[in-house]
C-alpha cells in the first residue's frame, strides 16, 4: 500500500523553516518546499508531462517581500500548474506568458536564480525601477538603457553603473534564453562606452606618519568621529578585515575568557576563521561592549533602527568623507582637516591594503598574509593544505597591535569607561 502524502499547512511550514529541518514539505500534489538550513527554503515544482517527470525551482521562501513566494502565492501556483496540466501545457512555459513589463521579468529573474542578488535588488529599486519599471519589454530600447547607465555616471557614481549594466544584460540574456523579447537591447552595453570605465586600481596604503595624524584629528572631533568608529578603524588596520565582516560579527562569535574571535566568511571561498585576540587589544573589545545598545546582538550596532541591525559600511566612509572637505554646524565647522595634515584621501578598504603592507614590510610571508586576510586558497593548496595558520596568524595580529595602537593612542578616551570595564569583568 502507498503512503499517503502529508500535506502542510501554512503554520507548519513556517515552524519547520524556522527550525530549519531538512526535508520536503509538501503544500499540494504538485508544490513542495524544500528546506536546507534555518531560515533558507525554496519552492519547487514536480509534475509528469509526455511521459517525462520535471522538477524546477519556482521561487524563494520568504514573507512581505514582493522577491520571495509566500504560502498563498505558493497555492496560487499549485491550482496554475493543475490548470496548463489538464489543458496538457507545459505549466513552466504557461508562467512567461504573463511577464510583459521589466519589473515582472526582474522579478521571475531573481526568483530562478540560485544567487540572492542583494546589491543588485538594491540598484533595481533604487536606480531602475522608478524610470523602466513599469514599462512594456515591447517598448524598451537600446536608448532606454544607455540614457539610464550615462545617468546614474553623471551623478558620479560609476561603480553604481558597472553594477547596473551587468544586472540588466543578465536580465536581458534570461529573456531572450526564454523568448520573451524580440530584440536583445542590453547585447551591446559596454563598460568603456555606458558605465564611464572600470575605476582606475586604488595604490593607496598609509603610512605610520598618517594613521597618526588621522587619529590626532578624529579625537579632536568625538561627535562627528565616535570612539566605537574610532576604534573599528583600529581593529581593520590590525586584523586586516574586509568591511563587511568586522561590522556583520556578533558577540556570540567573541570569547571574552578565551581571547578568541571568530570571523565568518562574507564571500563564496572562504573559511571560518579563529582569531587569537591580543591582550593588548582586549580593552577595545571591553568598551564596545560597555557602548552596546540593548539587547542587540552586534559588536557593531546601529543606533537606529535598520534592516541588518548593525553598522553600515558606508557609514564609516561618510564619517572619513567629511573630514576631507568642508563641514559646518552650529556648534562645529572644520575644513578638509586631515587634508591639512598632510593625509590622504583614503577609504576603509585601503586599511586593509595598509594592514597587507605594514605586515610584508616586517618581513611576514606572503602565505601566512593571505590566511589573515582570508583569501580563496588556490585549488591544488586547497587540497593539501587545510591549514589556516592559525598561531602564525596570531603573531601578525600581536606584531600589528604593537605597531597601531601607540599611533591611534586612544587610552585616554578609553579611561572614561575603565569604571564601567571593572563593573563588566566583575559580572
Amino acid at each position: 500500500m502507498v503512503k499517503k502524502r502529508e500535506i502542510f499547512t501554512e503554520k507548519n511550514l513556517k515552524k519547520k523553516v524556522t527550525k530549519g529541518k531538512p526535508g520536503k514539505y509538501y503544500v499540494a500534489p504538485n508544490i513542495y518546499l524544500l528546506v536546507t538550513s534555518k531560515v533558507k527554503a525554496v519552492w519547487k515544482v514536480r509534475f509528469q508531462l509526455q511521459k517525462k517527470r520535471i522538477e524546477k525551482k519556482i521561487g524563494v521562501y520568504g514573507v512581505h517581500n514582493p522577491y520571495f513566494m509566500d504560502y498563498e502565492q505558493a497555492m496560487t501556483k499549485s491550482i496554475e500548474f493543475q490548470r496548463a496540466l489538464a489543458a496538457e501545457q507545459n505549466p513552466l512555459e504557461r508562467t512567461h506568458t504573463s511577464i510583459e513589463a521589466l519589473d515582472q521579468l526582474v522579478h521571475e529573474y531573481i526568483n530562478n536564480h540560485t544567487c540572492e542578488y542583494k546589491k543588485e535588488q538594491q540598484i533595481y529599486q533604487r536606480e531602475i525601477k522608478p524610470i523602466l519599471g513599469e514599462l512594456l519589454l515591447k517598448d524598451i530600447t537600446r536608448l532606454h538603457l544607455e540614457r539610464l547607465l550615462i545617468s546614474i555616471v553623471k551623478s558620479g557614481r560609476k561603480s553604481i553603473a558597472i553594477k547596473a549594466l551587468y544586472f540588466l544584460r543578465g536580465v536581458f540574456n534570461y529573456a531572450s534564453l526564454h523568448n520573451l523579447v524580440v530584440e536583445h537591447v542590453a547585447s551591446h552595453l559596454n563598460v568603456e562606452k555606458h558605465a564611464g570605465g572600470y575605476p582606475s586600481e586604488r595604490q593607496i596604503y598609509l603610512t605610520e606618519v598618517e594613521i597618526k595624524n588621522i587619529f590626532k584629528v578624529l579625537q579632536e572631533y568625538p561627535k562627528q568621529a565616535p570612539i566605537s568608529s574610532q576604534i573599528a578603524l583600529v581593529l581593520y588596520l590590525i586584523f586586516g578585515f574586509r568591511k563587511s565582516e568586522l561590522l556583520s560579527s556578533k558577540w556570540d562569535d567573541f570569547n571574552f575568557e578565551r581571547q578568541e574571535w571568530i570571523v565568518k566568511p562574507t564571500k563564496m571561498g572562504e573559511e571560518q576563521l579563529t582569531l587569537d585576540v591580543p591582550d593588548a587589544v582586549m580593552p577595545l573589545f571591553y568598551t564596545l561592549r560597555v557602548l552596546s545598545v540593548g539587547s542587540n546582538p552586534f559588536i557593531f550596532p546601529t543606533k537606529r533602527k535598520s534592516k541588518s541591525g548593525h553598522l553600515s559600511e558606508s557609514t564609516l566612509n561618510a564619517m572619513l568623507k567629511k573630514f576631507f572637505e568642508e563641514y559646518k554646524t552650529r556648534t562645529v565647522h572644520f575644513n578638509n582637516p586631515l587634508g591639512k595634515v598632510g593625509v590622504r584621501k583614503f577609504w576603509i578598504h585601503d586599511l586593509r591594503r595598509t594592514f597587507t603592507s605594514s605586515a610584508n614590510d616586517n618581513e611576514i610571508s606572503q602565505e601566512v598574509t593571505e590566511r589573515c586576510l582570508n583569501h580563496k586558497k588556490r585549488r591544488r593548496l586547497k587540497i593539501y593544505d587545510l591549514s589556516n595558520r592559525q598561531s602564525q596568524r596570531k603573531v601578525v595580529y600581536e606584531l600589528m597591535a604593537e605597531i597601531i595602537l601607540p599611533l591611534a593612542n586612544l587610552h585616554s578616551q578609553l579611561e572614561q569607561f575603565k569604571e564601567y570595564i571593572e563593573l563588566l569583568k566583575a559580572a
